[in-house]
């Protein structure tokens, strides 16, 4: 009689345990209702503003709004339009969103185990052969002795190269840092074949640059305009979500509404200040664009 009684009140326990964890579910789903709203009101408001506003041409209302975190030095034209962001960022950027978007169609939304250490050395050379490429650019900037002439190509290839390593290492961060359910024996690049995968995708946008494949101006321009301000964007959500007390607290996307529309702000406010004092400082004198 004992026995089954205390088994009856352990169910009962279990029961209101489970109970009042469905309420303060849908509670936390409410109060984060508006922010979602609030979050997709203020990213088409900023779309449509991107798209409408007047006078300029899109692509320059791009390169503008990426002004103060993008050289543009050394730009890329295709069928008779400039790429907003100069060869090596778009190589970087657009690397970096291709290959992210590349793993989710792997599946690798939990994933939070390291790639093999050969994977982990090829991606370290990736970062390392863009500082040298990087390097040796600005030797040539500078009129001081170099290696050899460096070209647009290679500064995307390598560019690319480095965004590859970029998109697994913040997947990795991002997972480890606010999901609830990381799965920690999930690598988010298992081996060459994956690796060989996202090379080859980004290949693609290479050839389609340098092969002036007109028609796939705009799907690159935005790749990588997206990837830059996305990048911004997703450190600003890391930082945000933590501060918030977000850590490890993560299972759905939703759930970072709250601070996906305060990073979403900051992105603007950094972005726009930083493309404002570089044209004063270019509209002074004080630096040649």
């Amino acid at each position: 009689m004992n026995e089954r009684s205390s088994e009856e009140i352990l169910d009962m326990a279990r029961s209101d345990i489970a109970a009042r964890r469905i309420q303060s579910i849908e509670a936390r789903g409410l109060r984060e209702l508006p922010w979602r709203y609030g979050f997709i009101g203020l990213a088409v408001v900023l779309l449509i503003g991107l798209l409408a506003w007047p006078g300029m041409p899109l692509e320059w209302k791009m390169y503008a709004v990426v002004h103060g975190v993008c050289a543009q030095a050394h730009t890329v034209d295709m069928a008779g339009l400039r790429l907003p962001l100069c060869a090596r960022n778009t190589g970087i950027y657009s690397g970096f969103l291709v290959t992210v978007l590349f793993l989710l169609a792997l599946g690798r939304g939990r994933a939070a185990k390291l790639p093999p250490m050969p994977i982990v050395a090829v991606l370290v050379a990736f970062v390392v052969v863009m500082a040298v490429d990087g390097f040796n650019s600005l030797l040539v900037d500078l009129f001081m002795p170099h290696l050899y002439t460096p070209r647009n190509d290679l500064r995307t290839l390598t560019g690319l190269d480095m965004g590859i390593a970029m998109a697994v290492l913040l997947m990795l961060i991002m997972n480890l840092s606010l999901r609830q359910n990381p799965d920690p024996n999930q690598r988010v690049m298992r081996g060459w074949v994956e690796l060989g995968g996202a090379v080859f995708v980004n290949l693609l946008v290479l050839a389609a640059m340098y092969g002036n494949v007109a028609f796939m101006f705009w799907p690159i321009a935005f790749t990588a305009w997206l990837g830059i301000t996305g990048i911004l964007f997703a450190i600003n959500i890391l930082l945000a979500a933590l501060f918030m007390g977000y850590e490890g607290r993560v299972n759905r996307i939703a759930q970072l509404a709250k601070p996906a529309t305060v990073a979403l702000i900051f992105t603007l406010l950094e972005l726009g200040a930083l493309s404002a004092a570089r044209f004063w400082l270019e509209a002074q004198g004080l630096i040649i664009s």
